[in-house]
């Protein structure tokens, strides 16, 4: 976003400072030195040199202030732009009190004029955002559908468990059919050229669990073939998703055709999954489902609020946050073998910048809404314990197959990507709890 820059004066005694305000949290610091600041700056610069150089007659840091500035002159000068710098700016802030942004944040400075008597310099540096404070009343909740839980979901559910505890058989006498799982690699074929989709994924055939024209294609053939054929729409598709589906031409490797053996559905089997038997089983996954479903609507709601933050409050974030942000973002990227060849190989400049642009798009609103976020908490007074951070950082560690996660052990970075995530939940609830009554449906 733009924005002009704001203008503010202030005088101190030996000092004059302009604060200028400029678009993304950068700010300029125009001081007017007096001859006290400088004089002390020159005292500093002195000594500074005094302590590098030796002079015959005289130990290390003790020779008169006017042999050095006969002696080093040039080296006196160069020294008193820094400490003239250090001095300045920490009178200009004094009156100014500008924040950094962070620890981190680089200050540059220009040195505009110096004589004996006054100095001119212009400091630059970013500055944390100013962030509006945020109406929770504003915020009006569209209905969240809550999937579906019943009796068929619940049968759906355990026969998946039951996938895991199977035996695998595999088949190699006769030709696929219907109830058969087969491993497969899938290439969508352009101009001659194949281009991998996916490798060593298992599908069911079944009209439930299988494109039409997949399962046409493989029905009769054997481990090892390979077919080529025709994607289509889906039969239940709806005719805007039929207008855009473009058909591709495929070509499916059979890797291995397998038959499953589902252990029995009773006590032993509900045992293994951490129930007493089988009804308590059953009991067991319908709450799961129920607080699977729950979830799901909330993670909705909190869509909801994140739209809503991000469009009605705008306002200027620092460049270099969003830059580290979209970077970070663009390495995770990367790490993909996929898309790495495609970046390195595939993609033109142009395709590359249209990337570029929609990655810092994303990383601007992530960075808003973690101030929005960090605001929300502050502003409600929220309470955020170690104990809330530390499980979502040991569950975000699980999440990237850690095995043994010792809590003491945690990596900075990921205790920060855990406290930024804590902060964000906690902010999204309030504003569930706290903004108008839903809307009712249609």
């Amino acid at each position: 976003m733009t924005s002009t820059t704001k203008h503010e004066a202030l005088q101190g005694e030996d000092i004059q400072v302009s604060i200028h305000r400029k678009p993304a949290c950068l700010v300029e610091l125009v001081v007017k030195a007096g001859k006290k600041i400088i004089d002390e700056a020159k005292k500093e610069a002195i000594k500074a040199v005094n302590k590098e150089v030796t002079l015959p007659g005289f130990r290390k840091g003790k020779a008169p202030e006017q042999t050095i500035l006969k002696r080093y002159p040039q080296d006196v000068e160069r020294q008193l732009h820094k400490t003239l710098a250090n001095e300045a700016y920490t009178e200009a802030q004094k009156l100014a009190r500008v924040p950094l942004l962070n620890q981190n944040a680089k200050i540059t400075f220009d040195l505009k004029d110096h004589s004996e008597e006054s100095a001119e310099l212009v400091f630059s540096f970013e500055t944390e955002p100013v962030i509006p404070a945020v109406d929770p009343k504003l915020f009006v909740a569209k209905p969240a559908a809550q999937a579906e839980v019943g009796e068929k979901q619940v049968n759906e559910a355990i026969k998946q468990m039951r996938f895991f505890f199977a035996d695998w058989k595999p088949v190699e006498d006769r030709a696929i059919q219907d109830g058969d799982y087969i491993m497969i690699d899938l290439d969508a074929i352009e101009n001659g050229v194949a281009h991998k989709v996916f490798r060593d994924v298992r599908f069911e055939v079944s009209k439930e669990r299988m494109a039409p024209w997949m399962q046409k294609l493989v029905q009769g053939a054997k481990a090892g073939d390979i077919l080529e054929g025709t994607s289509e729409a889906d039969e239940t598709a709806t005719e805007a998703e039929r207008s855009e589906f473009k058909p591709k031409q495929v070509r499916i490797t059979i890797l291995k055709v397998e038959a499953a053996e589902l252990p029995e559905l009773n006590d032993d089997l509900a045992k293994k999954v951490g129930a007493e038997n089988v009804e308590e089983m059953y009991k067991s996954i319908e709450k799961m489902l129920h607080e699977q479903a729950k979830a799901g609507a909330r993670e909705e709601l909190h869509e909801q609020v994140n739209a809503f933050l991000t469009d009605h409050y705008m306002f200027e974030l620092p460049k270099s946050l969003v830059e580290t942000e979209k970077e970070h973002r663009k390495q995770q990227m990367l790490k993909d073998p996929k898309f790495r060849k495609r970046w390195d190989h595939e993609l033109s400049q142009e395709e590359k910048e249209k990337t570029d642009a929609k990655l810092f798009e994303e990383a601007h609103r992530a960075v808003r809404l973690f101030y929005l976020a960090r605001a929300i908490v502050h502003q409600a007074n929220l309470s955020i314990t170690h104990q809330e951070v530390q499980q979502e950082a040991i569950a975000t560690m699980q999440a990237w197959n850690h095995s043994e996660i010792q809590p003491d052990n945690i990596p900075k970075e990921v205790f920060a990507l855990a406290l930024s995530k804590v902060i964000l939940a906690k902010a999204e609830d309030y504003i569930i709890d706290n903004g108008s009554p839903a809307e009712p449906s249609a």
